[in-house]
């Protein structure tokens, strides 16, 4: 008989916290522990990126000092402009790539500290 007490307060525990939006707030703390989980995946993985992003930098540059200062005697002048201009744009292109990386460790960091 005293399990069925139990049983019943349960089930009238449930109902009134149906009814009083005590689920409404399970659901909310469920809700902010996943996109908390989420910014803070997404920060780890762009942290990640970040360094690979850094080591395309680092190959641009050597990348263009190459062409600039080639170790071999060249006869087409146009080419090696062209090599110097290619070599910048790739540079040009990562750095702008490591650039957007850190806008958005920063952008999701900040969601993080001020939200959560």
């Amino acid at each position: 008989m005293e399990n069925t007490g139990k049983k019943v307060n349960s089930f009238v525990k449930e109902v009134i916290a149906r009814l009083t939006g005590d689920d409404n707030e399970a659901v909310a703390q469920k809700v902010a522990r996943k996109a908390m989980s989420a910014l803070e995946g997404q920060v780890a993985a762009l942290k990640g990126q970040l360094i690979d992003d850094e080591q395309g930098v680092e190959d641009a540059q050597e990348t263009l000092a190459n062409a600039i200062y080639p170790t071999e005697t060249f006869r087409d002048n146009k080419a090696y402009c062209q090599g110097i201009v290619n070599a910048q744009e790739k540079l040009d292109a990562a750095t702008e790539t490591l650039d957007s990386t850190k806008e958005s460790i920063a952008f999701f960091s900040k969601l993080l500290k001020e939200n959560f």
